[in-house]
């Protein structure tokens, strides 16, 4: 089953938000830097099966696990946003699709073909030798702590704030989750058409610094599924972690 952690806001007429981690694999203790936005939203952390100690209950598709959480959703009252990061971002779109919330925030999501090849090719440009010798003991014994240590190393890639490492490695990730919805992302583009047609709130972010998915990609997909699109200046992939205030001031902003 898919977890929610609350963190009640000052006020019950406040809007929910729904905050969806990446990877796939990651929990949603990647997002907890912005446990500000509680001055604004109640927020619900979401956690798929497997991750931050969710038990693991076996392969289940996208499609199951979006419609599950976009009910999780619809039972709660009040105006309801979904935040999704990276992979995250998939399951945002989904639900606005469905009807299921009031609007979505994207942040560093690769929707369209040529995202997704971008960061094939930026990874092999920029990866480390520390980042090459994590992926082959990835490679080698494919568990928890494997998975979090390759991630960990992407260094650049992923942040610019050096903590990063260490959000990485301390979190509770799922290399069974990753395993088994990674092929996903392939399949997603057609959202952006779909989204283009809706007229409910739409953000996008990315980051300045972004050398996963550099954010002249990111623009595009944004410009096609009609998005309100900010680059946030001194982050990167994790743009909500090097920049908390950056992006909540923007979420607060626009929503």
């Amino acid at each position: 089953m898919i977890q929610l952690t609350k963190v009640i806001s000052g006020n019950d007429s406040n809007p929910n938000l729904f905050l969806i981690p990446g990877g796939p694999g990651l929990s949603s203790m990647t997002l907890r830097s912005l446990d500000i936005l509680s001055r604004s939203f109640n927020l619900f952390y979401v956690d798929f099966p497997g991750t931050n100690e969710n038990a693991y209950t076996g392969d289940r598709k996208f499609e199951e696990l979006s419609d599950e959480l976009g009910k999780l959703i619809t039972e709660i009252d009040g105006k309801n946003f979904v935040f999704g990061h990276s992979f995250g971002g998939f399951f945002a779109a989904d639900i606005l699709i469905k009807n299921k919330c009031d609007g979505i925030i994207c942040v560093s999501t690769p929707f369209s073909e040529e995202a997704l090849m971008s960061a094939n090719e930026n990874y092999e440009k920029f990866a480390t030798k520390e980042l090459k010798v994590a992926e082959a003991e990835w490679g080698k014994k494919q568990n928890d702590k494997n998975f979090a240590r390759w991630l960990s190393e992407y260094g650049e890639l992923y942040f610019t704030n050096t903590n990063g490492k260490e959000l990485i490695l301390n979190d509770k990730v799922s290399a069974q989750f990753f395993m088994d919805n990674r092929e996903e992302a392939s399949h997603f583009e057609i959202m952006l058409s779909k989204m283009a047609n809706i007229s409910k709130k739409k953000i996008f972010i990315a980051g300045s610094e972004d050398k996963l998915l550099t954010s002249e990609f990111l623009e595009q997909d944004a410009k096609w599924g009609k998005f309100n699109f900010v680059k946030i200046k001194d982050a990167s992939h994790f743009v909500m972690f090097d920049q908390p205030g950056k992006v909540a001031e923007y979420i607060e902003e626009k929503i």
